[in-house]
């Protein structure tokens, strides 16, 4: 997967949050992808919270070397909002 091109600010900002916006930033650098995002109105792709959280999840990506998509074998139906 492709890395994400953040703007400097983007980084600023993730590094200012919580330990998820930290995990997302190292996922990033060493995986490449996309955030996990919450789906309207399901909340998390299905597991996510069965992982033990999002940070869990980006930590178990960097360890296998895959995306969060690959790793919960996650497909988004054609009509999710995100």
């Amino acid at each position: 997967m492709a890395k994400v091109d953040l703007r400097p600010e983007q980084i600023e900002l993730l590094l200012q949050m919580d330990e998820e916006g930290k995990a997302y930033l190292e996922y990033n650098e060493k995986v490449g992808g996309e955030p996990i995002g919450l789906f309207i109105p399901f909340g998390y792709p299905s597991g996510v919270e069965e992982t033990g959280g999002v940070v869990a999840v980006y930590r178990e990506c960097i360890k296998q070397g895959v995306t969060w998509e690959d790793l919960l074998n996650f497909n988004p139906p054609d009509d999710a909002i995100l």
